[in-house]
């Protein structure tokens, strides 16, 4: 972001104009409110922003979002395969933190 944008965000800052980021989760969306400095940190990459904000990487915040916000069981089927059923109580996280931490977790087959 250039120098004058940055500055136009301080002003408007300074002058009780505030500033958020809304984000997919599930049912609906997330909002984030933003300094004028977390603005420009924004603007410049949002994913890794909302990662670093929610405090795991920028892969895991990702792999949250194309996870559909669910734990897949960690276990395999009698054929060798992945399961593919959701961990109890994980099927719909609603951050990704919690997401993250859920990994590793089985279904109640594998349970």
């Amino acid at each position: 972001m250039d120098i004058h944008a940055a500055e136009v965000i301080k002003d408007l800052a300074s002058k009780d104009i505030g500033f958020y980021a809304s984000h997919d989760i599930p049912g609906g969306q997330a909002t984030v409110h933003l300094t004028a400095q977390q603005v420009l940190e924004y603007a410049a990459d949002p994913v890794s922003y909302l990662a670093a904000h929610y405090g795991v990487s920028r892969e895991d915040y990702l792999e949250w979002h194309q996870s559909g916000y669910r734990v897949v069981c960690c276990g395999f089927t009698k054929a060798g395969k992945p399961c593919k059923a959701t961990v109890p109580s994980l099927s719909f996280v609603g951050d990704p933190k919690t997401w993250v931490q859920g990994q590793g977790g089985r279904c109640t087959t594998h349970g």
